[in-house]
């Protein structure tokens, strides 16, 4: 039997022979381990489409333990990504938090639609890389289910003010009063925050933000998410602090 979808490849990793077990995040069953029989190989009809970044139409045999590649045609190698330092420390950043946030053989389009845009859109245009993984983490937050209360009223008092405090624990604003345990935010930050939670990515990558706003989002949602979905480490923060 067999299996076709659209998918981007966001992981490879080597066997003991030439094939490569690749994960992808596919458009109509999620996130999927499957194989490249000898893609390792250069001259391997699937050595192309079995790296990191490539978006293609991938058709896989279903009838082995874990489901194997017989085709796949390239939409976008995305191979530009891999020409600097920067762009491959952020791609890996994008492709890993996308593993880590999305369960195996669960279809999620709105997912699916947003990694997509941020891979083809660090890969074709000059962008923020913080605007724009600002931008993907306060996404998440809401495509993951873990969207932090952001009206301007406490959380915990109901009280109306104008600075808060955007408490990880409690997964909202809280008022000064009740609580400073957590990021000093007042409404032009909410503004932003909206701005970034509800604009397609592509208006977004043409905006400029400062980034005293972009790098402190950054710290506030990455931090809100590990903490939530229970993520110990992401692995790739370390690359992109040995660039910096």
């Amino acid at each position: 039997m067999f299996f076709e979808t659209d998918a981007l490849v966001i992981k490879a990793t080597k066997s003991i022979n030439n094939d490569l077990f690749l994960t992808l995040f596919s458009l109509k069953a999620g996130k999927i381990e499957v194989v490249a029989n000898g893609a390792k190989s250069s001259k391997s009809q699937l050595s192309a489409c079995s790296k990191p970044f490539v978006f293609g139409h991938f058709v896989l045999n279903t009838r082995s333990k874990v489901m194997r590649i017989v085709s796949c045609e390239i939409h976008a190698s995305n191979f530009r990504i891999a020409d600097q330092l920067e762009t491959l420390a952020y791609g890996n950043y994008f492709l890993e938090l996308c593993g880590l946030t999305t369960h195996s053989n669960v279809v999620e389009v709105n997912h699916y639609q947003l990694i997509i845009e941020i891979i083809s859109i660090l890969s074709t245009k000059t962008v923020d890389f913080d605007l724009l993984r600002a931008t993907y983490l306060i996404k998440l937050s809401e495509l993951t289910g873990h969207k932090p209360n952001l009206s301007p009223v406490c959380t915990s008092c109901g009280q109306l003010a104008e600075t808060f405090y955007l408490s990880i624990s409690e997964g909202g604003l809280t008022c000064g009063d009740c609580s400073k345990d957590g990021f000093k935010l007042n409404l032009k930050w909410l503004k932003i925050i909206e701005y970034l939670m509800n604009k397609d990515v592509r208006i977004i990558s043409n905006t400029k933000i400062h980034p005293n706003y972009t790098q402190q989002l950054v710290k506030i949602f990455e931090s809100f998410l590990m903490f939530h979905l229970n993520i110990k480490e992401i692995k790739s923060n370390d690359f992109l602090a040995a660039i910096k």
